[in-house]
């Protein structure tokens, strides 16, 4: 299971307990508290933090080839387009076989 999967699966988990419990705003403020102090070790930050920086990496390096197969098929439809006149117009699509 990837991390973010797991962080969506406790997320819930807790809201769920949360909204389902009877023990009400004590044992939210337990759970708060322990989250909190969980969330405020330097080794939990760092590991967000590395995670954010890959996903931004992740991101770009999908976005950038996205753009790149995207002028791809752009070059490859002129070209074809050229062939049929020179009038850079796309073809009735018979030489796509």
């Amino acid at each position: 299971m990837k991390a973010g999967t797991k962080l969506t699966l406790a997320a819930g988990l807790g809201a769920g307990y949360v909204l389902g419990t009877r023990a009400g705003r004590e044992q939210y403020e337990k759970m708060r508290t322990a989250a909190r102090k969980v969330a405020d070790k330097p080794a939990v930050r760092q590991t967000a933090n590395v995670i954010q920086v890959q996903a931004f990496e992740i991101t770009k390096n999908t976005a950038s080839k996205g753009r790149e197969a995207v002028g791809h098929v752009v070059e490859t439809v002129r070209h074809r387009g050229a062939g049929d006149g020179g009038d850079g117009e796309v073809g009735t699509g018979d030489d796509l076989r």
